[in-house]
């Protein structure tokens, strides 16, 4: 690609933050990636920018001075010609109410500081390549409606000049008139004109397709309009319009078929959008393998520390609603840098993966999550499940990773690898918060460490577990 397509490619990207250190971090790592950055320090100046030139991202601080961030985004968001600019929340408030009112504003994401540059950098380029493939395609469905628009007013001058038209059209038309019974029920269609796309496509002729009828003559295995008569019956009868994708099995492809009401029957285009279904499948597919590598970590292929944040916020909300039991489960593997030292951090790392996969064996259900915590730290997530529960799981997991037969020289402990874990539980209500629950299964953990490790401590926020 020549320098004229890169130039071209480059995005907009304004940020707008009121910490020169952030400004600085953020700038400089979107100007790495070939982007052009403005930025500003507080949301009049945002405006103001705005108003002169249109980005094609926005990266907003909330807590901005003159005029805040959620306000910012209200304000483009109520105007025509910037609510399509794309808005990502970089901020350091991190509550679960201050990321749904950044979306509810419209914001097509929410990163917390401290953030990870990787991680960032994944996500504005990731809404960077949807907003430009929206833009491809709007442009592309313009053209569409613009065509189509054409031919429909075709169709209504006379047959000469509409079969000009038709035969330099690159989609299929096709016009119908109804066939009736005698007690003028529409039982089929009949072919009455139908252009070299059309013909070619139901693989005939436009002599051997006039006169024929749609459904009766033609084969019915793998036919082209299979599973639309009603539709077309709908059309005439009730003087509807149809406009919609339909697959088309026999050759696996895609075709958007438009029909609207001509005289006793219908005309009808259609048009092969294989191609763009394919797209729109790889794009969705791109956009859930980067909302997955955005939650699992990369070491140990187990959810990681900002995924335990929004799920625990989640299933506390949840476990609140239904007035269920939390569970959580802290745990860290004992005597971890001595083993690190001892053996080398490829070990170490290897050391973790076979943890955490072990943890996963125990913890089965659907709603149980396994997460990296931190280091050599692991947490367990069990929504709907009681303290004893809880414990039964912590001990099984402790003796799963015992299993292993890691060998560990330097642990004050065992020869093997094991663990410590604190385990706690409660039936949240609006007067608690999760923090407590952390901290409630944090000191069990810790006491679990001060009474020798490899062990299992509960600690209960109402009540002790008998």
């Amino acid at each position: 690609m020549n320098k004229e397509y890169y130039e071209q490619a480059k995005a907009n990207i304004l940020i707008v933050d009121d910490s020169p250190e952030n400004l600085r971090l953020l700038s400089s790592l979107l100007v790495k990636q070939g982007h052009r950055v403005n930025c500003v320090a507080d949301g009049e100046m945002a405006l103001h920018a705005i108003r002169g030139k249109l980005p094609d991202l926005i990266i907003l601080d909330v807590l901005i001075p003159i005029i805040d961030g959620y306000k910012v985004c209200q304000i483009l968001k109520a105007n025509e010609k910037t609510r399509h600019i794309p808005v990502i929340f970089f901020s350091s408030l991190d509550s679960e109410s201050d990321k749904v009112q950044a979306f509810q504003l419209g914001a097509v994401d929410y990163v917390t500081k401290p953030f990870f540059v990787e991680e960032a950098i994944v996500r504005i380029n990731a809404q960077l390549d949807v907003g430009q493939r929206e833009k491809l395609w709007q442009k592309k469905l313009q053209e569409q409606i613009r065509e189509r628009k054409s031919v429909e007013q075709e169709l209504n001058q006379s047959r000469a000049l509409l079969a000009g038209v038709l035969n330099s059209s690159l989609d299929g038309v096709a016009a119908f008139e109804a066939v009736r019974d005698r007690w003028g029920k529409i039982v089929d269609f009949r072919w009455l004109i139908a252009n070299p796309v059309a013909t070619m496509t139901v693989g005939e002729t436009t002599e051997s397709l006039e006169g024929k009828l749609l459904f009766e003559q033609l084969d019915l295995t793998g036919h082209l309009f299979e599973g639309l008569f009603d539709l077309f019956v709908q059309v005439v009868e009730n003087c509807i319009v149809i406009s919609k994708e339909h697959y088309y099995s026999l050759d696996q492809a895609w075709f958007h078929i438009v029909a609207v009401k001509l005289g006793d029957g219908f005309a009808m285009t259609f048009r092969d959008i294989s191609e763009h279904k394919q797209m729109e499948i790889t794009l969705k597919e791109v956009n859930e393998e980067l909302q997955r590598q955005a939650n699992i970590d990369s070491l140990t292929q187990i959810a990681n520390r900002r995924r335990f944040d929004e799920y625990l916020a989640q299933e506390w909300s949840r476990c609140t609603r239904e007035q269920e039991h939390l569970s959580l489960i802290l745990c860290d593997v004992d005597y971890f840098k001595l083993y690190n030292d001892a053996y080398g951090h490829q070990a170490g790392d290897r050391c973790l993966y076979e943890v955490a996969q072990a943890m996963s064996l125990i913890v089965k259900r659907p709603a149980d999550v396994v997460f990296r915590y931190g280091g050599e730290e692991f947490a367990v997530i069990l929504p709907f499940t009681k303290g004893e529960g809880a414990l039964q799981v912590a001990q099984e997991i402790r003796e799963e990773v015992l299993e292993l037969q890691i060998p560990h020289d330097l642990s004050q402990v065992n020869d093997h690898i094991t663990l410590s874990l604190g385990v706690s539980s409660i039936v949240p209500n609006l007067s608690s918060n999760f923090e407590s629950l952390i901290e409630t299964a944090d000191r069990a953990l810790y006491e679990a460490k001060a009474l020798g490790r490899d062990r299992v401590i509960y600690k209960a926020l109402e009540r002790p577990l008998i």
